[in-house]
């Protein structure tokens, strides 16, 4: 009895083990499954920092990637549909650098004066957008003049 259940335990571990091993190969199949659009698109979008160690990953049916701007010291995501078009990127912003419409907005109608965060939204031919996460877990999006939009 005592070597039956030490040779299903030994046989479970062992069957972790390779189920471990396994989900690290799918990663990297799936990390090297980004379709050539996708590639290609980042690479015209941001020659300066495309390369071929950049890692890629699906969220909500779009491709992520990250990249550290030089310029700003900042992270970009930058996210992608499968045909190659930049959906849009995004990057932590400072509340100091806000345009005045935007910080009188969240001040007025949010009553919020330190407690939110930031991040800068560009989509192309949409213009550029300010994600506002007020204390916490409430999102807003505002255009550069204080007006509410959709994302």
């Amino acid at each position: 009895m005592k070597k039956t259940i030490f040779l299903i335990s030994m046989c479970i571990s062992s069957m972790m083990l390779f189920a471990q091993n396994d989900r690290y190969n799918r990663n990297d199949r799936y990390n090297r499954s980004v379709p050539s659009e996708v590639q290609r698109s980042y690479q015209r979008d941001y020659p300066d920092y495309y390369n071929n160690n950049t890692t890629w990953d699906m969220r909500n049916n779009q491709w992520h990637t990250r990249y550290r701007d030089r310029d700003r010291g900042r992270d970009v995501d930058v996210y992608y549909d499968r045909r190659g078009r930049r959906i849009y990127s995004q990057y932590y912003w400072d509340r100091n650098d806000l345009p005045v419409a935007v910080r009188e907005r969240i001040r007025r109608r949010y009553h919020y004066y330190d407690n939110y965060n930031v991040y800068r939204m560009e989509r192309p031919g949409r213009g550029i957008y300010f994600q506002i996460t007020l204390g916490g877990n409430r999102r807003v999006y505002l255009d550069e003049r204080g007006r509410e939009v959709r994302f």
